[in-house]
């Protein structure tokens, strides 16, 4: 970005520990500003405006247990009903739940109402309780497909009983990148990372998914897995990788091989794909990440990649007890364009 006063090209800066204030709290951020290195003065841009409002909503809907704009768009097509149509079983404004999937914040009793009709037997409780406001052929659509849906979840829960189940927990939080944890886009981008790099060993192959959560989060205030990262003697693994691949396994996307280590006499697994890579789970800016982190680390062994990732704070600050690395604290610090 150019300079209004110069013309130059201006600094990007970052600003750790920025007090805002939120519906009369005080929430800590890291500030994103453009410097003029002639007349030192700051400037923001939409994109930074963006990213710094969004890392105190990430905060308050934490604190709070608010359901983020993904969860609540997730909710309303899973009941194949328009945003208007929600709104009004519910008793919210008109326009309520189409602000909250495009990012305005609900107050707490209102996220607290949306979360509850996840639930299919909620969800018909409300429609029943709006029968003055909707038709009788709206109620016994919408009745009616709440309990497909009861019945179906049910069917999913014991074949999911045979099933590994890879994530402990469900809900976003500073560990997942304030995103929903999903196994869909885990798996694609494994399948990404594996295709695009020939004998993929699995220590690599952790980093990777680190480095692309991570640098989303660092442009974009979201992870895109929602996947948490454990700090190891190795450098930052997702929490949960070993279920994930025996997972992936299962599901016949991947299989894992060994293979002797360069001239050495070690072995180590190998991720190979089985299936093709899909592309329609993840957004443009999605995925130019993962290209981004492929081209940056394509040509790097194992252990120089490993190198890389114990540079990084949140692997050093965490590799002790080997605690999880928090995207809020430690996001916007990487080392991956050093």
């Amino acid at each position: 970005m150019k300079s209004p006063i110069t013309g130059k090209e201006m600094e990007r800066r970052m600003e750790p520990g920025v007090k805002i204030t939120y519906r009369k709290e005080e929430y800590t951020i890291v500030h994103h500003y453009w410097l003029c290195p002639d007349s030192e003065e700051r400037y923001t841009d939409g994109v930074m405006d963006d990213l710094d409002l969004g890392q105190v909503h990430n905060q308050y809907r934490e604190k709070y247990g608010i359901p983020f704009p993904e969860e609540i768009k997730n909710i309303r097509e899973k009941y194949a009903v328009s945003a208007s149509k929600m709104s009004e079983i519910l008793g919210l404004g008109a326009n309520s739940w189409r602000n909250y999937e495009a990012g305005e914040v609900p107050s707490v009793a209102n996220g607290r109402l949306i979360l509850a009709v996840k639930d299919p037997q909620d969800f018909s409780r409300q429609v029943e309780a709006s029968t003055p406001i909707i038709t009788e052929k709206e109620k016994s659509t919408l009745l009616k497909h709440a309990q497909k849906l009861v019945q179906q979840e049910l069917e999913t829960r014991e074949l999911e009983r045979e099933k590994i189940t890879v994530f402990s927990k469900t809900r976003p939080s500073q560990f997942t990148g304030y995103r929903q944890p999903s196994l869909e886009r885990a798996a694609q981008m494994v399948l990404f990372f594996a295709q695009n790099m020939p004998d993929l060993f699995k220590t690599k192959l952790n980093k990777l998914l680190f480095y692309a959560d991570f640098l989303h989060f660092s442009q974009k205030g979201q992870s895109i897995s929602g996947m948490e990262y454990r700090a190891i003697e190795f450098g930052p693994v997702p929490a949960d990788f070993d279920k994930l691949l025996v997972r992936l396994s299962e599901d016949n996307l991947v299989e894992v091989r060994e293979k002797k280590i360069g001239e050495t006499d070690y072995t180590g697994e190998i991720i190979q794909p089985k299936q093709n890579y899909d592309s329609t789970l993840f957004e443009p800016e999605q995925q130019k990440v993962l290209i981004e982190v492929a081209n940056r680390f394509s040509k790097m062994t194992a252990k120089q990649v490993v190198d890389i990732s114990h540079k990084e704070e949140g692997w050093k600050a965490n590799v002790e007890g080997k605690g999880l690395v928090s995207y809020r604290e430690f996001g916007f610090e990487l080392k991956i364009e050093e």
